[in-house]
């Protein structure tokens, strides 16, 4: 009787097993950061959308203070006046505005455009008008200046006109006096009577900066400076809203006629 026996046979391991596990392992490493970026990115937008929305409600509070400012009065005594708002809207949010008494007038004119200049009060003293931070006559359009002084003379009003160089440029020019006072090139020291009222300065030429102040006084208010101030009690936002206001003005037009009463007088 023949006895059949049973052979093993050993199949030999190859290296693409162990590949195909390497394999795996980098799909789901793969996928895992794919995922984590996903999470991490709509966390992050998530945040930046709820910022967004909290610093337009703290800008929107600020303005809210300038509003209330606004329509305070502003015959006020003092250099400045203080307001606050709590718990905005029934919110979370405080405002504190103040509101600033400017005595001297420092700006930007566009050409042809007027500002006016409150003298009233004065004792025969003078303006000191800076401008231009523009120097080279040759090759700049340096700009000048017209100064009209309105005066009440018994009931009816008066201007005189003065026009100021920023360059020489015709003899009907009054000559400017050259600076270098915090950038300012030009300057002029305008007479004052007791009479007089205001002053409209126009530049002519060109756009300039401008800044006025009382020669040997201190000038009533020429603006006032709004200042107002949010914040987030529950978070680190805060937003500051600051405006000037300017004293009441007619345009333009009318710094070539003046009506008093029944009597029209250039």
């Amino acid at each position: 009787m023949l006895r059949q026996g049973l052979r093993r046979v050993q199949v030999p391991k190859t290296s693409q097993s162990g590949q195909v596990g390497v394999i795996v392992l980098l799909i789901m490493v793969v996928l895992l950061t794919v995922g984590l970026s996903v999470a991490s990115r709509s966390t992050q937008d998530l945040f930046l959308s709820q910022q967004q929305v909290d610093s337009t409600r703290v800008f929107n509070a600020a303005e809210a203070g300038i509003d209330q400012a606004l329509s305070s009065s502003f015959e006020f005594e003092g250099e400045q006046a203080t307001g606050t708002i709590s718990n905005f809207n029934d919110g979370d949010i405080d405002i504190d505005y103040q509101i600033t008494k400017v005595n001297q007038l420092e700006t930007r004119l566009f050409e042809m455009i007027s500002v006016k200049v409150d003298v009233a009060g004065n004792a025969n003293n003078g303006l000191r008008i800076e401008w231009s931070k523009l120097d080279d006559c040759g090759t700049e359009d340096v700009p000048s200046l017209v100064a009209s002084v309105y005066s009440d003379d018994a009931g009816t009003t008066r201007v005189r006109h003065y026009s100021l160089e920023g360059c020489d440029r015709s003899d009907n020019f009054l000559a400017s006096s050259s600076i270098n006072n915090d950038g300012y090139r030009r300057s002029y020291d305008l007479p004052l009577t007791t009479d007089d009222l205001f002053v409209r300065i126009k530049p002519i030429y060109n756009d300039t900066n401008i800044r006025v102040t009382g020669d040997g006084w201190t000038l009533p208010v020429q603006y006032y400076n709004v200042r107002s101030e949010a914040v987030n009690t529950n978070g680190t936002e805060t937003r500051i809203v600051e405006i000037n206001r300017t004293l009441d003005a007619a345009p333009s037009i009318f710094d070539y006629a003046v009506f008093s009463q029944s009597t029209l007088v250039k």
